[in-house]
């Protein structure tokens, strides 16, 4: 089967036709969207922004600030936040937890604020925002605030604790140089009184201990070659001997008198130290502050309304568009000129555009139960109750031009018109087709060969019998059954319709006469093709109103005795492979196939692409034909 590219028009064309398919679809997620949005808990967002200090330095403590990570830094503070001491802490304050509690409900209930609490880092800066989320939004602000003095609490605690910690340190330490100052000074009273010494060792160590002093100290500068440090170990070595030469008692002197300055040293030392950690101890300085606190929230973060309702809509018009296409390409019927064709191998001779009915002949249209109503509704159909500028009939005009011109150069043609299935419009097709030839001037004779379901001579308003059984049976002459202008004016189409149409002259009908058993042994009698053969010679162009094709096999018998075969086509009515078969049957009956006329044609089907939108807005009845409308639902 041959494939065809869509473009543009092709997808204008299909949502156009599957309109309520798109309309649908999207109703149906937009409904489904909104329900699923309702259905939701809302869940309220609050946040709270702490200020983190880049460093928690503790006075007296040396610190090295140099290696001090910033990213690393906040991150871990980030951590805290969101650790289960954090949150049990919280829990605390709030009131949901006490020592009573039990631990594995204090444990749960601890999860659940961690679960609530989220922690970030805010860009490049010492910022944290601090977000609690709940379906509460009282309890989100409470959350995120109560949380954030958690945090700067225990910042605060733990700085405390640590100056705690140094003090109770350095205040056991200066006790213990307390207490060796104290030895060291007794030591030094009792040596003096009981040797005597004049402390010159005690003189020649602190001035020893001064030149090492200086020495060092120029030896971060210079090396040991250095002339001053040369100078300095010269009075060294001096000293050294000096101090050999001294009696024992002025040596055990000395000793002792520089004990007791290391003791008084450290003990001055510890002393400011301990002081300096009382101060610290006392001053409950933060490590953190809150910049912003949390509000309580007005409106929810979830489910967020417009998004939902944004999305559900793309999504609604994409699925629309989806199973538009998907349905399009499912459906088995032909919807387009070129479509028909290149299936077909067969020319498009004529399309029939649709016909907007007005509403109360709708609604009578839906109504109708008995032959007589089903007849005025098909009847209505017929061109002399529309305008002759109207599209509807000029469609016609182009049907016999074309067959006229173009493939039935030569009077005196027999054309049959069938359809694959029922209710394709044949018979009102082969009806307007003869009064568009009659109205031309072309002497037409219009036969009802569909001896199954006949409803032609309904339409006309005419009695079925006699008609063209009898002639095959031979109980009548083809021209005794012949009906024309008269039987029409005394017909049920209305005087007045019949004497306003012109070439209406022109026009003869043989109805299908009565039904009988066999209709396809009476048609596959040779009496057929006699009556056609003389009937010919009396007319320019003889319209065959044949039954369907798939359906009974007597078009295949009428069709070898014609000129030529059209197949009427109702656009989305039949499955493609169905319209396919019925031309395959003509074809191997050798029977000659001139067409295909597309029939009820809408612009969602055909579209602008194809110059036939101006049918879309023709009304059913012209104004001018409002007299005939009425009379219409009168006998209705």
């Amino acid at each position: 089967m041959a494939q065809y590219e869509l473009n543009i028009h092709d997808y204008w064309r299909i949502l156009k036709k599957r309109r309520w398919i798109l309309f649908l679809t999207t109703i149906a997620v937009l409904g489904s969207v909104v329900v699923f949005t309702n259905l939701q808990i809302p869940i309220y967002q609050a946040a709270a922004t702490v200020k983190v200090e880049p460093s928690i330095a503790i006075p007296g403590v040396a610190t090295d600030q140099s290696g001090w990570d910033i990213y690393s830094a906040l991150n871990t503070e980030v951590k805290i936040i969101k650790s289960t001491l954090v949150s049990e802490r919280t829990a605390r304050k709030l009131g949901l937890i006490d020592e009573n509690t039990p631990e594995q409900e204090r444990q749960a209930i601890s999860m659940a604020i961690q679960g609530k609490v989220a922690a970030e880092r805010i860009g490049d800066s010492n910022l944290i925002n601090i977000s609690a989320t709940s379906s509460n939004p009282r309890e989100t602000a409470q959350l995120a605030n109560m949380t954030a003095e958690v945090y700067i609490e225990k910042g605060i605690e733990d700085r405390s604790r640590r100056a705690r910690e140094l003090r109770e340190f350095i205040e056991k330490q200066l006790n213990d140089a307390k207490s060796k100052l104290k030895k060291s000074e007794d030591k030094l009273r009792i040596y003096t009184e009981k040797s005597g010494a004049s402390g010159v060792g005690g003189y020649l160590t602190t001035r020893l201990m001064n030149i090492e002093n200086k020495k060092a100290e120029l030896l971060e500068k210079y090396t040991e070659q250095h002339p001053e440090i040369l100078s300095l170990d010269q009075q060294i070595e001096i000293l050294k001997k000096q101090m050999k030469e001294l009696p024992t008692e002025e040596l055990e002197y000395s000793r002792l008198t520089r004990e007791l300055k290391i003791n008084e040293q450290l003990y001055t030392l510890l002393a400011k130290r301990f002081k300096e950690a009382q101060i610290s101890e006392a001053d409950r300085v933060q490590s953190a502050f809150v910049v912003t606190p949390a509000v309580e929230p007005k409106a929810p973060i979830k489910p967020n309304r417009m998004v939902n309702l944004s999305v559900g809509a793309f999504l609604g018009v994409f699925l629309g568009f989806v199973f538009a296409l998907i349905i399009e390409n499912l459906d088995t019927s032909i919807g387009t000129i070129e479509d028909v064709e290149k299936f077909l191998d067969l020319p498009v001779v004529g399309i029939i555009p649709h016909i907007e009915i007005e509403g109360k002949i709708k609604n009578l249209m839906s109504l109708a139960k008995n032959k007589e109503q089903k007849a005025w509704l098909l009847r209505s159909k017929l061109i002399p109750f529309h305008s002759s500028k109207s599209p509807f009939v000029e469609a016609y005009h182009t049907l016999r031009t074309n067959l006229k011109l173009t493939l039935l150069k030569e009077s005196g043609k027999i054309v049959a018109l069938t359809s694959a299935g029922i209710s394709e419009g044949k018979t009102i097709t082969a009806s307007n087709f003869a009064l568009a030839s009659a109205q031309s001037g072309i002497k037409t004779l219009l036969i009802e060969t569909d001896l199954r379901r006949p409803s032609l001579h309904s339409i006309f308003g005419l009695t079925r019998g006699p008609g063209f059984t009898d002639c095959i049976i031979g109980t009548k002459n083809w021209n005794e059954v012949i009906r024309g202008t008269t039987d029409f004016l005394l017909s049920d189409m209305g005087t007045e319709k019949i004497l306003k149409t012109p070439g209406i002259e022109n026009l003869s009908l043989i109805t299908s006469g009565p039904l009988v058993p066999n209709p396809l042994d009476l048609l596959n009698s040779p009496r057929v093709r006699e009556i056609l053969d003389e009937i010919i010679s009396h007319y320019e162009l003889v319209i065959l109103d044949c039954p369907p094709v798939l359906l009974f096999a007597d078009t295949l018998v009428i069709s070898t005795l014609t000129d030529g075969t059209i197949i009427v086509y109702q656009v989305g009515r039949m499955a493609r492979r169905a319209l396919k078969r019925a031309k395959d049957q003509l074809t191997n009956v050798k029977a000659p196939v001139l067409g295909v006329v597309l029939n009820n044609v809408k612009t969602s089907e055909m579209g602008q692409y194809y110059g036939y939108g101006y049918y879309y807005s023709y009304k059913y009845y012209s104004k001018g034909d409002q007299p005939t409308q009425n009379k219409a639902k009168k006998q209705l």
